[in-house]
C-alpha cells in the first residue's frame, strides 16, 4: 500500500510540475493575481516592464506637425531634380511620418472689450452753470439769443425761449437780466445803446461868386448817419432842398429853393450877398428814444 502511495505522489508532482512549467512559458502571472474577467476578458495590467517598453517605443518616434513639415528619404531627394525639390519642399499638404501626431492649435480667448454704458442726459437742474457761448445783449433794442438745452431758457421778466430753438426779444433801459435754465440761473449785463451821430460833407463849391441856378442842379452835401442799430432810427429833413438816399444811412442833399428867377429875386430883395439857406436833419431812436439834430447852409451869390 506505502508503495502505491508513493507512486501516485510522484505522478502528481511530475504533472505539478508539468503544469508550472506550462504556465511559466506561457507568460502567465504566477503570483496568484486574476487576469481574466469573470465575463472572460483580459484584465488589463501595467508593469513597471510595459511601462519600461512604452517609453522607449516613444523615443525611437519621429513627431512632426504635418501642417507645417514634409518628411522624405535623403535618397529620394538626392535624386530629385531642384524643380521637384522646390515642390516637394514647399508642399505643406504631404508628409511621409512613421508616427504621424494632429497638433491642435491652442484656443486663444479673445479679451472682452467693455462696453462703455451710454451718458445719461444731464437734467438742468443737475449743471453746475449755465453754458451758452459769450452772451451779448443791448439796451433798448431787438436781441436775439438761442437756446441751445432741452428745457426752455427763460429770461426773466422779459420772455421764455422754447427748447432748440432762437427768439428776438426787446430789452429796456436794465442794465443786467436773469436768464434760468431748470433750477440754474446767470446773470448778462446788458450793453449800452449809443447815441446816433450825423456828419456833413460838402460837395459842391459854394460862396459869393456861386450862382444859386447851377447850386440847384448838382449835389451841395452828403450826409452820413452812424449807430450801433441803424434799422431802429427815424431820419427827417427840414428844409428848401431835395434828398436822395444812396446808402443804408448815407444821403445826398441837393438846393430846392427857387423855381424861378423872379422868386430869387423875391428872397433876395433888400438882403446882402452872399445869401443863406439852411436845412436841418433829426434823427430819433424809435426804441431808445435817442433825439439828436443837425443843420448846414447853401451859400450863393446871385441867379
Amino acid at each position: 500500500m506505502k508503495k502505491n502511495r508513493d507512486v501516485k505522489f510522484i505522478i502528481y508532482q511530475s504533472l505539478y510540475i508539468f503544469v508550472v512549467c506550462v504556465v511559466a512559458l506561457k507568460g502567465a502571472n504566477l503570483d496568484l493575481t486574476q487576469v481574466i474577467e469573470d465575463d472572460g476578458t483580459i484584465r488589463a495590467r501595467i508593469t513597471e516592464d510595459s511601462l519600461q517598453k512604452l517609453l522607449d517605443a516613444l523615443k525611437r518616434s519621429i513627431i512632426v506637425d504635418t501642417n507645417i513639415y514634409v518628411l522624405i528619404k535623403k535618397e529620394d531627394l538626392a535624386r530629385m531634380d531642384d524643380k521637384i525639390k522646390q515642390l516637394v519642399v514647399s508642399a505643406s499638404n504631404v508628409s511621409i511620418t512613421s508616427s504621424p501626431v494632429s497638433v491642435t492649435q491652442p484656443i486663444v480667448e479673445q479679451p472682452k472689450i467693455e462696453e462703455k454704458p451710454p451718458e445719461e442726459k444731464k437734467d438742468p437742474g443737475e449743471m453746475k452753470e449755465i453754458r451758452i457761448g459769450n452772451i451779448v445783449l443791448h439796451q433798448f433794442t431787438m436781441n436775439t439769443l438761442n437756446n441751445p438745452y432741452d428745457t426752455p431758457l427763460e429770461i426773466v421778466g422779459i420772455t421764455t425761449i422754447p427748447p432748440k430753438s432762437s427768439k428776438t426779444f426787446e430789452t429796456g433801459g436794465q442794465s443786467s437780466v436773469v436768464i434760468r435754465v431748470g433750477d440754474q440761473t446767470k446773470t448778462v449785463e446788458l450793453r449800452p445803446n449809443e447815441k446816433p451821430k450825423i456828419s456833413f460833407a460838402r460837395i459842391a463849391s459854394m460862396g459869393e461868386d456861386t450862382r444859386v441856378s447851377v447850386l440847384q442842379t448838382t449835389t451841395g452835401f452828403r450826409v452820413t448817419i452812424t449807430d450801433d442799430f441803424p434799422g431802429q432810427l427815424d431820419i427827417k429833413f427840414n428844409g428848401p432842398v431835395t434828398v436822395k438816399q444812396q446808402g443804408s444811412n448815407t444821403f445826398d442833399v441837393t438846393l430846392n429853393a427857387f423855381g424861378s428867377r423872379s422868386a430869387f429875386e423875391r428872397f433876395t430883395d433888400g438882403k446882402d450877398s452872399p445869401y443863406q439857406i439852411g436845412f436841418t436833419v433829426t434823427v430819433t431812436d424809435k426804441i431808445a428814444g435817442h433825439k439828436i439834430s443837425g443843420q448846414n447852409t447853401f451859400i450863393f451869390g446871385e441867379w
